[in-house]
């Protein structure tokens, strides 16, 4: 059951970049093509970065990145690329997809009053604010994912841990049809966000739809209040028909809730950590909060998980947080040390010699923001208790780099398979041990899953650079899609692995 206050409708456009991780999920549940391709953002537009000394300058450095069309295939690492799809298009594709499932019940304008955890488990006083009726729903779960202000974490009384505003900015959303045709003409192609860099409070534009919406967000001083029309039209610097549609402030945050878990209740998203928005790293965490949990509580609620998966939780979770939290901190950093010059406008020698200067130093400064995918693909579950260590030493972990492993933990690789599918379309349903030895006979494991009433299969595969890929004659990947345990050899006592990796 969800418990929305709002009606669903989306105010703000922001946290449009998805990465290749969550559409691996979306992959999964069935909602892949459709949140690719959609008439809410073009197919073929490139999605450029464009640094400016500003919007009537000179370009400095460009980041350049296909379409949402074209970036499905140009990594090997993901049967899917990284997307930019707009909230607007984004929250209502989820919500579809979980009408569609016939297992939820989707309950808009409707608002959390209170909760109370007693007898195993949880009494919500919940209300209906179209008719103002409140009732009672008894449940065995309450997963929290209602953002920066939590009433649930602060009824709970979880703090966060970090530093709040750490900086200031003003964000408008505005409609401009020429907008879009200008930037075209000066910069020579469309960018999906373009940098200035000597306009007053860096103002950056990012479009929203492709067309004639945008976001602009600019560094303020927290006692400013700038009036949105006037910001925009001086950001712009050209005169131009400019709709606001809304405006607010915002801050800059690196904080990390104390604990994911109290009793039978659980923080996700924006509850357990709140980042800046320097390379996208926010929807894209709180979509991995939620497989990590959902996978964990179907299992409870099956019978099969044991005592401590949902305490695995917290332990696998957590540190991805604090780890992309801090890189969004860093991004924004490093965003700070790039600074206005005037020479930069200059058409002189002087004036080229700067910009060159210039461009190597945005992109030494901020590739890391626009080039994430070992942020996106490599993030691994170290030291959780439900994943079985082989005692090897941990492959890279490269911000910007993936690199494909194994390593109990990590997230298992993909691979083309002959009928056209991805490994990781063998996973998701319950725990899969892919076999790369070439026997027939069944291995001790199905007898143990059995036993636990776990959900298993074995997959046998012939391909040599498949089995080269898995670094192991066995691996039992996860429900989720992580590595859970591997080896040359089958282990000695395979029930005791399936109750270590079940959470028993």
């Amino acid at each position: 059951m969800l418990i929305e206050k709002s009606n669903g409708d989306i105010l703000f456009p922001a946290g449009e970049g998805i990465f290749s991780r969550t559409m691996e999920h979306l992959r999964r549940w069935g909602l892949g093509k459709r949140a690719r391709h959609h008439e809410g953002f073009p197919d073929d537009q490139p999605l450029n970065v464009v640094f400016a000394t500003s919007l009537g300058g000179r370009a400095i450095a460009t980041f350049s990145a296909p379409s949402n069309a074209a970036v499905q295939h140009a990594n090997g690492d993901s049967p899917e690329g990284p997307m930019i799809c707009p909230k607007h298009v984004f929250d209502p594709l989820l919500r579809a997809g979980a009408q569609d499932s016939g297992a939820a019940d989707l309950r808009y304008e409707h608002e959390l009053l209170d909760f109370v955890q007693q007898q195993g488990e949880v009494l919500a006083t919940v209300r209906d604010n179209r008719s103002g009726q409140i009732s009672q729903v008894r449940t065995q779960y309450l997963a929290a994912c209602d953002g920066a202000r939590s009433g649930v974490r602060k009824q709970l009384g979880i703090a966060y841990v970090g530093t709040f505003a750490e900086g200031h900015n003003f964000a408008v959303s505005f409609k401009a049809p020429a907008l879009g045709p200008l930037i075209r003409e000066r910069f020579g192609h469309p960018v999906l966000q373009l940098h200035t860099v000597n306009t007053p409070h860096r103002p950056y534009f990012t479009t929203v739809d492709g067309r004639d919406w945008w976001r602009m967000s600019m560094y303020i001083t927290q006692d400013q209040d700038p009036d949105p029309k006037a910001a925009v039209q001086e950001a712009i610097g050209a005169p131009m028909e400019i709709e606001v549609i809304r405006a607010q402030p915002w801050s800059g945050h690196r904080v990390v809730a104390q604990r994911y878990r109290e009793g039978r209740v659980f923080l996700l998203g924006d509850a357990a950590h709140l980042r800046w928005p320097k390379g996208g790293f926010g929807a894209n965490t709180g979509v991995g909060d939620a497989v990590d949990l959902g996978w964990k509580l179907a299992a409870t609620l099956d019978g099969w998980g044991g005592a401590a998966l949902l305490d695995s939780y917290e332990a696998e979770r957590r540190p991805i947080a604090v780890r992309n939290v801090n890189e969004a901190a860093n991004n924004r950093v490093l965003d700070g040390r790039i600074a206005a010059d005037a020479l930069l406008d200059e058409a002189s020698t002087q004036g080229e010699a700067a910009r060159r200067e210039a461009e190597n130093r945005i992109h030494a400064l901020r590739l890391r923001e626009f080039s994430t995918q070992g942020v996106q693909l490599g993030y691994r579950y170290r030291q959780s208790r439900i994943c079985v260590s082989d005692d090897s030493l941990e492959p890279p972990d490269d911000h910007m780099v993936y690199q494909s492993s194994t390593w109990p933990g990590c997230r298992a690789p993909h691979a083309w398979l002959e009928d056209g599918r991805s490994t990781l379309d063998l996973f998701g349903r319950g725990f899969v041990l892919m076999r790369f030895d070439g026997a027939a006979a069944v291995t001790p494991f199905q007898a143990a899953a059995e036993q636990r009433g776990v959900p298993f299969c074995e997959i046998s595969l012939a391909s040599s650079s498949i089995a080269s890929l898995y670094e192991r004659r066995y691996v039992l990947v996860r429900p989720d899609g992580h590595v859970a345990w591997r080896g040359d050899e089958l282990p000695a006592d395979a029930l005791t692995v399936i109750d270590r990796i079940r959470g028993a």
